[in-house]
C-alpha cells in the first residue's frame, strides 16, 4: 500500500502484531515465525492499494504468461522498483504481480484446527493466569477484499486468466475467490463500489481469544472499531475488523473453511449480501462497513 506517513503505518501494524523492518525507503512487515513478507508500505501523497502479489510455481507462471498473451494483457516492467515476477494490470487498472514462491510455513505452534463446540469443558481447572499476558500474533495474511466497479468483470478476469475459482457469491455485489489448487475459502474477494480500492486485509490468528485480545488492544490505543466480533457465512470464519489510520479495515480471523483441490462436491452459493455477511455478530455492520474510503 502507498500511505502518506510510514511511521503512522508502522505504529498501527506493529501494535496489530506484525513485525516491521525498513527495506530501502519502504516498510515491510512479516508475521512472527513466518519467513515471508506479507505487507509493504510505500510512502506517497495519499493512501492507495498499490499492488497485490501472488505466488505460484514454475508451471503456474508459464501457464499464466500464456493466458495473459491470449487475453491480450501486456506484461510490463515493475512500477515499484526491482521486484521479480510478472507484472500486469487487471481490467480496472489495478497492478498485479505473480512470482514463483515456495511455501513459507509458520514456525509457531499449530493453532486449533476447528472451533468444535463441546471442547470447552474443564473440570477442576480454573483460568490459566498466563492467558492474561497473551497477545495477538498474526500467522499469515490470509486474504484481502478489493473494491471493484464491476464485480463480474473482475471475477471473469481472475478466473479465466489467473485460474482462480469462485467459492461463494452475493449476486453482482460480492464474490469470493480461492486458488486453483484449493485451500482457504478465499484468498481474494471483490466488493462492488464506484471505483477500486482496498476494503480490508485479513490476518489469521490462533484462536478466538487472540481475535479479541488484538482488537481490544487496538481499540484501547484509540483506533476505530470496524465490525465484530462475529462469524461470517462466506468462509465461516470468526472475525473482528479495526479501521487502520486511513479508514481501510484490518481483520483478525480464525477457523476458515478449506476447500480441497478435488472440489467437485463444493457448490457455490449465490445469495443476497445481507445473507452472506454474518451468521452472528456482536452488532450489525455499520453503514460505513461497505464504504470505499480510497480516493478514485
Amino acid at each position: 500500500m502507498t500511505v502518506p506517513d510510514l511511521e503512522v503505518g508502522r505504529s498501527f501494524y506493529e501494535l496489530f502484531g506484525l513485525e516491521g523492518r525498513a527495506v530501502g525507503s519502504d516498510l515491510v512487515f512479516r508475521c512472527g515465525g513466518r519467513a515471508q513478507d506479507q505487507l509493504r508500505l510505500i510512502e506517497g501523497p495519499r493512501k492507495k492499494l498499490s499492488y497485490v502479489s501472488l505466488g505460484t510455481n514454475e508451471a503456474g507462471l508459464s501457464t499464466l504468461k500464456t493466458n495473459l498473451e491470449r487475453a491480450g494483457v501486456p506484461i510490463k516492467p515493475s512500477p515499484f522498483g526491482d521486484l521479480d515476477g510478472l507484472w500486469f494490470q487487471d481490467p480496472h487498472g489495478d497492478w498485479l504481480n505473480v512470482r514463483v514462491a515456495e511455501p513459507a510455513p509458520s514456525t509457531l505452534a499449530a493453532p486449533i484446527e476447528v472451533n468444535a463446540p463441546g471442547r470447552y469443558r474443564r473440570v477442576g481447572r480454573a483460568c490459566d493466569l498466563t492467558s492474561l499476558k497473551k497477545t495477538a500474533k498474526p500467522r499469515r495474511l490470509g486474504h484481502l477484499i478489493k473494491f471493484s466497479p464491476d464485480v463480474q468483470r473482475s471475477v471473469d478476469f481472475y478466473t479465466r486468466v489467473l485460474g482462480m475459482k469462485v467459492s461463494d457469491q452475493a449476486h453482482d455485489i460480492l464474490a469470493f475467490l480461492r486458488g486453483s489448487a484449493g485451500g482457504d475459502h478465499h484468498i481474494i474477494a471483490f466488493a462492488k463500489s464506484s471505483h477500486t480500492g482496498l476494503h480490508h486485509l485479513s490476518f489469521e490468528v490462533a484462536d478466538i481469544d487472540e481475535i479479541e485480545i488484538g482488537a481490544q488492544t487496538l481499540l484501547r490505543a484509540g483506533y476505530k472499531d470496524g465490525f465484530g466480533l462475529g462469524r461470517h457465512v462466506g468462509g465461516s470464519n470468526y472475525f473482528h475488523y479495526i479501521r487502520d489510520p486511513w479508514n481501510s479495515l484490518a481483520e483478525y480471523f480464525w477457523d476458515i473453511d478449506v476447500i480441497p483441490e478435488d472440489d467437485s462436491a463444493w457448490v457455490p452459493m449465490n445469495v443476497g449480501p445481507e445473507q452472506i455477511t454474518a451468521v452472528w455478530a456482536q452488532t450489525p455492520p455499520p453503514p460505513e462497513f461497505v464504504m470505499n474510503f480510497e480516493a478514485p
